[in-house]
Order: structure tokens, then sequence, then C-alpha cells
């Protein structure tokens, strides 16, 4: 269980992403890259999971999506900065795995068959306020990294192959086939650039994860249903984190061809993750 203040973060996050979704400006309705990435501008790493997507959606509300720095309070004070009067903070959630020595009722260590002491593993969740770099006085003007197109591929190439995916190609269309678990591709000649292949492959690679022998989601063939809808937001979210890392941007034409699952998205967020989000 999370407390109710994290709680109310939370609620909060699920209403602008309906909002965003409604509108079309949702992180992954857009292209996305390595520079666009929410990170920490004292650490350099970036955030990941609940804190991008929070934060990137933030960062379009401040209109400064192409800058995708933040830090706390404490790290703009330490480089003698200063958060501008009247901004207000963005909250993000910080995961620490604990685990502890297991005792019984009685007080005495409980055993396992080596006769070595259990433990008990539990997550603590905190709260952090964090400050967007154009909400801060004195910090440096924003550099886009430099992109390299050719690295980016490599990185692309390199998460094909270690998935250990099975691709087939040939055909005009690009899908993947759950009952024989296997992705179809064009040949890497029909797309108009190698990054249009590499983002089309790494949206086919989120559906592959899904198979029953691995994450084991929900599916279905029925492109009209509920279903089938969830799973394309998680392909959606999925392609998203992937870019950031990879630098491998979404096409137009994928925005275009997945416009009309806004309104079975906008649903299944404000049903499923709702409830997700209250665990």
């Amino acid at each position: 269980m999370i407390s109710s203040k994290a709680q109310k973060y939370r609620d909060e996050l699920v209403k602008k992403l309906c909002e965003a979704m409604e509108n079309g400006t949702a992180p992954w309705q857009r292209t996305w890259t390595d520079g666009d990435a929410p990170f920490n501008a004292v650490s350099g790493r970036a955030y990941h999971g609940i804190n991008a997507v929070n934060l990137a959606l933030q960062s379009q509300a401040l209109g400064h999506s192409e800058d995708g720095r933040w830090l706390t309070f404490d790290q703009a004070k330490e480089k003698g900065w200063h958060v501008k009067q009247g901004e207000k903070g963005t909250h993000i959630e910080f995961y620490k795995f604990e685990e502890k020595p297991k005792f019984d009722g009685a007080g005495s260590p409980v055993l396992d068959s080596d006769g070595k002491q259990e433990v008990e593993k539990s997550v603590v969740v905190r709260n952090y306020v964090v400050f967007h770099a154009s909400q801060i006085e004195g910090i440096p003007p924003y550099e886009p990294k430099a992109r390299n197109p050719i690295e980016d591929n490599e990185k692309a190439e390199r998460i094909l192959k270690e998935s250990g995916a099975k691709i087939k190609y040939g055909g005009n269309e690009a899908f993947y086939n759950r009952t024989d678990d296997f992705i179809q591709l064009p040949e890497k000649s029909q797309f108009k650039t190698q990054a249009d292949y590499y983002a089309t492959a790494l949206h086919e690679i989120s559906h592959w994860t899904g198979h029953s022998s691995r994450l084991n989601r929900p599916a279905s063939s029925d492109m009209k249903s509920e279903t089938y809808a969830k799973e394309e937001l998680v392909a959606e979210i999925s392609s998203m984190f992937v870019s950031a890392e990879t630098g491998i941007p979404q096409t137009q034409e994928h925005f275009e061809n997945h416009a009309s699952y806004v309104d079975y998205w906008v649903k299944a967020v404000k049903e499923d993750l709702m409830r997700f989000l209250r665990r």
C-alpha cells in the first residue's frame, strides 16, 4: 500500500494522462528522442517508469519539452542556482527495496532448509519534489545532446538481437503473431529510412513481451476490442521508453495509425490504471 499523499499525486497524474491523450499530446503520441527524455541535471541519470511519463507531461505543460533537465531544490542550491519565486515543483517517486531478517511470533529467527535465516522483502516508496530547468535561475542554457544516427541504429539492432525474438521478413505488413510467437516485418529496404524500420521493429518487440511464456498479458485479435487497445497502449508507452534509450523516434505515420485508439486508451487509463495505482 502507498500513502494517501502519494496516492493523491498518482490520481493527479492519471487525470493529466487522460487529458493529454484526448488532446493528442501524451509523450508517446509525439516524436521522442533521448534529448527530450527527463534526466537529473546534476547526476545526469535518466528518470524511469512513471517518473519519466510524469516529468515529460510537466515539461510540455511548462512549454519546454525539448529540455529534459530536472533537479531538486537542494541540488540547485548546491550549484549556486535558485528556484524562481512562485514556482511549484513536481512530485516524483523513489522506490527503495529493503530486506529484513524474518522472525516468528515468538521472536525466533525463521530458518530455510539450509539453516540460513530467511529475509522479508519490502518496498519503501518515497516522494521527492523536483523543478524543471526553466524554473531555475542561474542554470546554464540547455544544449541539446548530439545525436549519432549510426549509434542509435546500433543500439536498436542490439535490442532486437539480444531479445531472442524470431523475426521474419517479407510482405507489406508489420505485426506480431502471438499464436506462433514471431514478428513479421517488411524487408528493411521497403522502409523510408533505417530509423523507420527500427521504430516499427521495436514497437512489435513490445507486443512480443506479452506472450504467455513472458509477461503473459491478455490478448485479442479484435482490433475494436478494449483488450486490443490496451495492448496497443502498453506498446506505445514501451516505445516511448525505448525511443528515449536509443534515440529512435516514432514516425508520423505511426501516430496517425494509432489515433483511433485514443478513446479506448483513455478508458483503459481511467479504469485499469486507476485500480493499479491504488494498490
